[in-house]
């Protein structure tokens, strides 16, 4: 009793897009990588601005608790 198994086709059209698949993936995650990393990104610009502005609330209610717990 012989166990059956898929014999891969040596035909060059099935390495030409295998090839294509992974040009693709490769084309994508180094411009995703590139688009968010970019400076003209606007997602990136608002994002790090918010943070700029939550991080001087943050400070200025630190300096607030400083100065009340030097009042007690």
């Amino acid at each position: 009793m012989s166990i059956p198994f898929y014999e891969f086709p040596s035909s060059p059209i099935l390495f030409i897009g295998a090839l294509g698949i992974a040009v693709a993936i490769a084309v994508f995650f180094v411009a995703f990588k590139k688009y968010f990393n970019s400076p003209l990104n606007n997602e990136l610009t608002k994002k790090k601005k918010a943070l700029i502005k939550e991080q001087g609330e943050l400070n200025e209610r630190l300096k607030k608790i400083e100065q009340d717990l030097k009042n007690l």
